[in-house]
């Protein structure tokens, strides 16, 4: 290792003493304009980098890929047979990796990648693990918003038939049959929530 680090250093050396000789001298050596001696400093400078700085990014590279090998190693596998303890969690979760592997296997970049094919799952069930988290409560923002709407509703409809000068008249019998359907529509949200809670 020793051996290489000092040839390396006296080739350096070496180049760079060439053309320090070379933009010396110019009229006495091969080169006789400053178009050549930029040129020539420009290829050295190229074999310089590619010689020192190749092994840092193949370093860094490797480094990258390890890291996301780790971390597409800690979400479970598709293949694997989960034990029922939460049949509608599991459930959920056997749907979501096959659609992954699905998705994964169509793609024409996995195919050709193995190691692309494992990042692309990992960040496919990713996705839809937070998808799935936040579906429930949307779902239920929305269904309270909705009876939040048909209560304030009702009672706007009966309040305005109940203003004092009022020009429209009064059927109790109509009044009985809207808050009826207004509490059939939240009995119905409500013990749809419930089913989704249990």
């Amino acid at each position: 290792m020793r051996l290489s680090s000092t040839n390396m250093q006296a080739r350096k050396m070496l180049f760079a003493a060439i053309l320090s000789i070379c933009a010396s001298s110019s009229k006495k050596i091969s080169i006789y304009n400053e178009e050549m001696i930029v040129a020539r400093c420009f290829i050295g400078f190229i074999i310089f980098s590619r010689k020192s700085l190749g092994n840092t990014f193949k370093m860094t590279l490797d480094g990258r890929i390890q890291a996301i090998q780790e971390e597409s190693q800690q979400f479970p596998n598709p293949n694997e047979v989960v034990p029922p303890e939460s049949n509608e969690q599991q459930r959920l979760l056997r749907i979501r990796l096959r659609i992954c592997g699905t998705v994964v296997e169509s793609l024409p970049m996995a195919r050709c990648s193995p190691k692309c094919e494992k990042t692309v799952q990992a960040f496919l069930c990713r996705n839809l693990n937070v998808k799935s988290a936040t579906l429930p409560n949307a779902t239920s923002s929305r269904r309270i918003r909705l009876q939040d709407d048909l209560v304030t509703g009702f009672h706007f409809s009966v309040s305005e038939r109940f203003v004092p000068g009022s020009t429209l008249k009064v059927s109790i019998v109509e009044l009985i049959r809207e808050g009826l359907g207004v509490l059939k529509m939240v009995r119905v949200g409500g013990s749809l929530k419930n089913k989704e809670d249990e």
